[in-house]
């Protein structure tokens, strides 16, 4: 907390399934009070939100009627233990559930006992024995769609609630997969960079207010959601230099509008300076998925100050050379990595 990071824990109440709990009203409703009490923000401040489960429909653990049941005493615990802590669902789904999130109807109607609707997305173009992913824009795949339907749940059943998605990413493995998991399928280190970075620029351009990527770290082993780290023994790959550009880039500015959005083109996205609204940046990117490299004619709004391409190592040179024309149209080279341009207005 010192260092500005908030803590948002996951209650795994699925470690015990639904018919194991002994005395469930009392254990679940003393479990919940005495952890707000200690580790809320009114208390030792350790935790800010907690998640009542992570994902309690996996393994058929938890039917929605049973997770109902133990969200509602759970949620009611927590608020004595400490007003203060936000409330945090389990991974919610609106349309056909996954097997593993709950469907968003479970918290129909009880608004009241929680603080923040929680999704689990992961771009899986297929499920076993492959888990195929794939990248953020893949008209195959709503992963943004998917999103969008849970928002739209929200703005009829909960206004003003506030969404997180708190998991999504992408395997990538330097290794090959065991005989008994040949099937499976992960993307490169590049790609794995690239469709993190276009996942969080996508997100930015819907209603969610946080999104956290899973994982930080991985030990290398090329199985479903074994290889997602942005450091591969605690190394970074790729996707670590990816994101650090990402947040020095666009961490003080904010989305502001969607330039072009064409999944057979570019899309190209404006944020601004959250102090200055003079200051934008437009990122553009190709969003195909087929490592397609074309050139492209951008009017912008104001002074060229800048451009940078996504970067893969820590020295890489990021700085690419743009010159506008006298009708103040740049012509860039649309790539899967992002561009970054930096314009004054």
């Amino acid at each position: 907390m010192k260092l500005g990071l908030e803590i948002d824990a996951t209650i795994q109440i699925e470690a015990v399934a639904y018919k194991d709990w002994p005395d469930r009203q009392k254990n679940l409703a003393e479990y919940g009070k005495a952890f707000a009490g200690y580790f809320g923000p009114s208390h030792a401040n350790l935790v800010t939100s907690a998640e009542i489960g992570n994902e309690p429909a996996g393994n058929k653990k938890y039917t929605p009627e049973q997770y109902k049941e133990v969200f509602r005493i759970m949620a009611r615990a927590l608020r004595e233990g400490d007003p203060k802590l936000k409330i945090v669902s389990c991974a919610v789904q609106a349309g056909k559930t996954d097997g593993y999130c709950q469907p968003i109807d479970v918290l129909k109607g009880e608004s009241a006992l929680y603080d923040v609707i929680n999704l689990h997305q992961y771009a899986l173009l297929k499920g076993w024995p492959s888990f195929e992913r794939t990248f953020p824009e893949d008209p195959n795949f709503r992963f943004i769609g998917i999103l969008q339907d849970a928002i739209a749940w929200r703005d009829q059943n909960a206004p003003g609630k506030p969404v997180w998605l708190t998991e999504f990413g992408y395997d990538a493995s330097s290794k090959q997969p065991a005989p008994n998991n040949k099937d499976w399928k992960d993307c490169t280190d590049l790609q794995q960079a690239q469709w993190i970075v276009r996942s969080f620029l996508s997100l930015c351009a819907i209603d969610i207010e946080r999104a956290y990527l899973y994982f930080f770290n991985d030990g290398d082993s090329p199985s479903f959601h074994a290889s997602s780290g942005i450091t591969r023994n605690m190394e970074p790959k790729m996707s670590y230099w990816a994101m650090a550009h990402l947040y020095k880039s666009l961490g003080d500015y904010r989305m502001k509008s969607v330039i072009e959005k064409d999944t057979k083109g570019a899309y190209v996205f404006e944020f601004v300076n959250g102090q200055y609204p003079t200051k934008l940046v437009w990122v553009a990117w190709s969003p195909t998925g087929r490592e397609l490299e074309m050139q492209k004619d951008l009017k912008i709004p104001g002074k060229l100050i800048k451009a940078e391409r996504m970067p893969t190592t820590k020295d890489e040179k990021t700085a690419v050379a743009l010159t506008p024309d006298d009708k103040n149209t740049v012509r860039i080279q649309l790539t899967e990595s992002p561009l970054y341009i930096w314009i004054e207005k």
